[in-house]
């Protein structure tokens, strides 16, 4: 999640375009998924979280949706709430993870 976090930072103080035009770099080929040529699409992806605590989970999530909501703004995106499937465990190690499946929808 640290790339998250920079990224971010990265964004503070740009306009809208230059946010765009850094985030399309980044995400080329999922914001091609969803921008087809013939009408709104739909992908699903999954996210892997690995956390020692809550509050590292929720720090994660915190910054992770906030990237989401900048997508969804910047790129005419919605993000299915209802359709967020959320998977938790724990392997034999110790590790705590959390696998999110999540879908984006253009909106035309």
């Amino acid at each position: 999640m640290e790339f998250n976090k920079t990224l971010l930072k990265s964004l503070e103080g740009k306009t809208d375009e230059q946010k765009r035009e850094r985030l399309a770099k980044i995400f080329n080929e999922e914001l091609d998924i969803l921008q087809q040529e013939n009408g709104p699409g739909t992908a699903w992806f999954a996210q892997v979280f690995t956390y020692n605590t809550a509050s590292e989970l929720q720090d994660d999530l915190d910054i992770f949706f906030a990237i989401i909501n900048l997508l969804a703004f910047l790129f005419n995106l919605t993000f299915e709430q209802e359709d967020t499937q959320f998977l938790g465990c724990t392997c034999p190690c110790g590790v705590k993870q959390l696998i999110l499946y999540y879908s984006l929808t253009s909106i035309d």
